[in-house]
């Protein structure tokens, strides 16, 4: 009876995880540049927290050495959002070595990447890696073949933008209905369908087909893809930069009258304690915009004014909605905040993202 039994039944050897989209291109980039070089980079961590930044797609080892490469892999490089992708890159490195490896990286950005001295990888073996004493470039090779990589994401437009950072801010607000989302993203009620559906079939999300009930799924790399490309949006919103005679005008209860958020390095001095805020940005609301910089006599930068006087960007505040407990009403959400400290690129503020990052996104 045993015997029949163990004769009948089929023994299934376990399946070996199904390789991600962004494992397929590091595999393919990281085979090629063995091939050309006889370099060899191992694979340290996958999708790892690595406690600053944001989540890094994969994290190397150059064989032979204890050199360490924080990666970040795309599936399609956009050159308009190429440099706000690299400053979230260093943002994660932070002191530690960055590397982009992507399915095809055209001669623009491969140019941009090396005058921003980032190395980089691509599936066709196109590489610069400047890892002392060891340097490496290889340019002009043709596309990779044999790799089955999807249509990369189209570039998110400055409404799909709003509609996603509602999303992202307000727990629950997935599954509510397009008019609700429409309110808290300040969009017409016609354009969430379109974002919905986007962000489903690129896998941020999935749907019950019985409940219709939706779930996150690749929240953290949505964070990291709105980061991104949210300067696309900035640009639409920017007033101009200002100075002002007082550098403490920030901590003045008198700007709390007016529908005004405190950004940037503003923002960081609520959320990590920090003392030290000059430059920094601010989102004012439609109403009394004007009323407000004539009251904290801001004045316009212009040319010959002192560029080591205090400065504020000024912009157009884009939300309807974003809750956030525990913090002053009229600090931009953390969201934003870090956003903002990773487009100004500088260290101080890499370091305050990160600490951001640290604290309310793991």
């Amino acid at each position: 009876m045993f015997a029949d039994l163990r004769a009948k039944t089929k023994i299934i050897a376990p399946m070996k995880p199904i390789a991600s989209l962004e494992e397929k291109i590091a595999s393919k980039a990281i085979e090629t540049l063995h091939a050309h070089t006889g370099l060899t980079l191992e694979t340290v961590e996958v999708n790892s927290v690595l406690g600053t930044g944001l989540w890094p797609d994969m994290k190397f080892r150059l064989a032979g050495t204890q050199i360490e490469l924080i990666s970040e892999i795309k599936n399609g490089i956009h050159i308009d959002t190429l440099l706000p992708m690299v400053k979230q890159l260093q943002a994660a490195a932070e002191g530690r070595t960055p590397l982009l490896i992507a399915d095809r990286i055209d001669g623009d950005s491969a140019k941009l990447l090396r005058d921003l001295n980032v190395n980089y990888l691509d599936a066709g073996g196109n590489a610069y890696l400047k890892l002392s004493p060891l340097f490496v470039f290889i340019d002009a090779q043709p596309h990779a073949d044999g790799i089955a990589l999807s249509r990369p994401a189209k570039p998110f437009s400055p409404i799909d933008l709003q509609i996603i950072f509602a999303l992202l801010a307000n727990p629950g607000l997935l599954n509510e209905n397009y008019r609700v989302v429409s309110e808290y993203a300040n969009v017409a009620l016609g354009v969430c369908g379109t974002v919905f559906r986007d962000l489903k079939d690129n896998g941020y999300f999935v749907e019950s087909n019985r409940t219709k009930v939706r779930e996150w799924r690749a929240r953290h790399r949505l964070i990291g893809r709105w980061v991104e490309q949210y300067p696309t949006l900035k640009k639409r919103l920017y007033l101009g930069p200002y100075y002002t005679a007082d550098k403490d005008w920030w901590r003045s209860s008198e700007f709390s009258k007016y529908d005004v958020h405190l950004g940037g390095e503003f923002a960081a001095a609520s959320y990590i304690e920090s003392e030290q805020a000059e430059t920094g940005s601010i989102y004012l609301g439609d109403q009394q915009q004007w009323k407000f910089i004539r009251a904290m006599r801001f004045i316009k930068a212009d040319r010959g004014m002192d560029e080591s006087a205090p400065k504020v960007n000024v912009f157009s505040k884009f939300w309807g909605k974003a809750e956030h407990k525990n913090i002053c009403p009229q600090v931009t959400h953390p969201l934003i905040t870090y956003a903002d400290l990773i487009d100004a690129g500088d260290q101080r503020s890499r370091a305050a993202a990160n600490e951001i990052a640290s604290r309310y996104f793991v």
